[in-house]
């Protein structure tokens, strides 16, 4: 099993944000957290790449007990998070945003084709290469934040609401973009208000309720199951 959580309890001061929590994803996999606002998904997120420090419960990676290791550690693990709200560096054009995130490697051939392999991933990008992060669209930052973790060559990505803010036309661009990285060898964990479409892409499910993990299943039975459409679906 590539990630494993298990009996992950995490508090914000008084504040319940995960109670008692276990999941796993294994390599190869999309498995998708979906679940109402508040419902402790990111919080699940964060406390997997080291941003939040769990009360009790550990957190393995590749077998490793990773509870207490620092982001960068994880990073260079090969554990990597596209925060909510993308986070692109303004100020930078596209292809610095790309290099910066790069900053682990020194060889200038290896950065190259990691370049070269995120702008055939996202072409847009490479037209775009000259310009100032800033001034893209939604959509075409939140595929600069994805490129930019995959310069990192992550075992696993964790993305935070990616379609968050993006219009419906990119929202099933960045999906299709998704399950690409997926078929190319990237394990995803993705937290994701668009349940639907998270599930429709995903392989399995973890529907998070007030802290708790409330179902969890193959995606494709999620979307069948009754209970799961009436209060997470639409009813649809």
């Amino acid at each position: 099993m590539l990630l494993e959580v298990r009996n992950l309890t995490v508090y914000y001061d008084t504040v319940l944000a995960l109670d008692d929590i276990s999941l796993t994803v294994g390599e190869g996999e999309i498995v998708a957290m979906i679940g109402p606002n508040g419902a402790g998904k990111s919080t699940a997120l964060k406390a997997i790449c080291g941003l939040v420090k769990p009360k009790s419960g550990e957190v393995l990676f590749q077998g490793e007990n990773i509870n207490g290791k620092q982001p960068y550690q994880l990073v260079e693990k090969g554990l990597c998070l596209v925060p909510e709200g993308r986070r692109v560096f303004a100020s930078m054009s596209v292809l610095e945003n790309l290099e910066m995130g790069s900053y682990t490697r020194s060889n200038k051939k290896t950065l190259q084709e990691y370049i070269d392999k995120v702008f055939s991933i996202f072409p847009l990008l490479k037209e775009r290469q000259r310009q100032r992060a800033g001034t893209l669209s939604s959509g075409e930052q939140q595929m600069l934040a994805i490129g930019r973790a995959l310069m990192l060559k992550p075992k696993l990505l964790l993305l935070d609401e990616p379609s968050l803010g993006l219009s419906p036309n990119y929202v099933n661009t960045v999906f299709e973009k998704i399950k690409e990285i997926n078929k190319d060898g990237t394990t995803i964990l993705l937290v994701e208000q668009n349940a639907r479409m998270a599930l429709e892409y995903a392989d399995r499910g973890y529907v998070f309720e007030i802290g708790k993990i409330a179902f969890e299943d193959k995606a494709k039975n999620l979307l069948e199951n009754d209970k799961v459409r009436k209060s997470f679906l639409g009813g649809i």
